[in-house]
């Protein structure tokens, strides 16, 4: 069984081939402005002409742009191939990776904060803070900020998991954007 694992959720894009629940090739581009420019190479050089089974794509929270780059991408190659799409946060992909329950990662705006319990199920909704509320929220140091991917502890998680309709799987954003921020000052 080939998986393809799709995170673009912020600034760099991590593209994983798993065959079996092992990691057998990753691709990283590091913070690059146009990521749209690279994805479609990083994945050719991942999958180079094997057969996908599944795909699992991290469809947020984050930069708006880079969910819905890796959303639509991993939509598109699930719907076309016919094959069965999964989705994870990319706090759940810390929270197991780091095995920690109370995880966060910055945009150099804010933070994305999530809890989780000891069976990596959210406790409360994720939210967005701003530095200073999530200074005062982790003044006891106790959300880890350390964004890893253990793609092999994820597929394992993810074993269960019911696969999605392409058509249905969507991003999740859970910062307001400049747009919807105006409305609300006008």
């Amino acid at each position: 069984m080939n998986t393809l694992f799709i995170d673009t959720h912020l600034w760099d894009i991590i593209i994983i081939l798993l065959h079996d629940g092992l990691v057998v090739k990753k691709e990283e581009v590091k913070n690059k402005k146009n990521n749209s420019e690279y994805i479609f190479s990083s994945i050719v050089k991942v999958i180079d002409g094997i057969k996908l089974d599944e795909i699992i794509v991290v469809n947020g929270p984050g930069s708006f742009t880079g969910v819905r780059l890796g959303v639509t991408i991993a939509k598109t190659l699930a719907y076309t191939l016919n094959i069965p799409i999964k989705t994870i946060t990319a706090l759940e992909v810390m929270a197991i990776s780091n095995e920690k329950n109370y995880v966060a990662f910055s945009d150099n705006n804010g933070y994305y904060v999530g809890k989780f319990n000891d069976n990596k199920t959210l406790i409360d909704d994720y939210a967005y803070l701003s530095d200073d509320e999530f200074t005062k929220l982790n003044k006891d140091n106790t959300y880890s900020l350390d964004y890893e991917i253990a793609a092999e502890k994820i597929y394992k998680f993810l074993k269960t998991r019911e696969p999605e309709n392409a058509h249905q799987v969507k991003p999740i954003y859970i910062k307001k954007i400049g747009v919807e921020l105006d409305k609300k000052s006008n």
